[in-house]
């Protein structure tokens, strides 16, 4: 749908990534009222896909320091280690590492999905790694990543995009629900079956 970001095969307009988003840094450091808000460190941001993990509450963390407060409209970019391509994108709000930046899209200019899916390209990976690796420590600052430009399609085929996107998700939800529900199901049948029979072989369970 966008062609090849690098070459700009579409020739859309090139903008600066603050034309498109700002980077939202509102700390948080009072915690009162808070503390059963989401805690994303950025262990929490699977690599690559940017799925939300093994995450704890405020409180269940005994935070401390200061925070970043984001919402379903933000992004989050983790500046550590950027190799490992760390992009979330929450549907929850929630209080983030420092060591990541909450990213917030321009309505009506860019959309949260197609920014996300720039981010998270081998585009902007190719672009940001050239001064992480400048360094032993592999991070990267604000003004390096205010600093990427990227094509901006227009917002009707971003919109068309995001669309699309949110399809895949609701399918891929619902695939996993219906796995979860047919596995819990037989799983219980043949536990039940097994015993009654008074066969010992509930190996059979673990193997389906």
């Amino acid at each position: 749908m966008f062609g090849d970001l690098k070459t700009n095969s579409k020739g859309w307009q090139i903008v600066g990534f603050k034309d498109c988003a700002d980077i939202d840094t509102n700390m948080v450091h009072d915690f009162e009222g808070y503390e059963d808000y989401p805690h994303i460190g950025i262990d929490s941001i699977e690599k690559e896909t940017g799925r939300l993990i093994g995450y704890r509450t405020i409180a269940e963390d005994g935070v401390i320091s200061g925070k970043y407060l984001f919402t379903p409209k933000h992004i989050i970019y983790s500046k550590i280690r950027p190799n490992l391509n760390k992009v979330a994108m929450p549907d929850f709000e929630g209080l983030c590492s420092a060591d990541a930046y909450p990213i917030l899209v321009k309505e009506g200019i860019c959309n949260r999905e197609y920014f996300g899916y720039t981010l998270r390209s081998q585009y902007f990976l190719d672009y940001i790694l050239t001064f992480s690796n400048r360094t032993n420590l592999p991070k990267v600052n604000r003004s390096q990543v205010e600093g990427f430009t990227l094509p901006l399609p227009p917002i009707e085929v971003q919109n068309q995009f995001a669309t699309f996107v949110q399809q895949v998700d609701k399918s891929k939800y619902y695939i996993q629900k219906n796995k979860n529900m047919h596995y819990k199901y037989f799983t219980h049948t043949y536990f039940y079956t097994i015993q009654k029979r008074g066969e010992t072989s509930c190996v059979l369970i673990l193997i389906f």
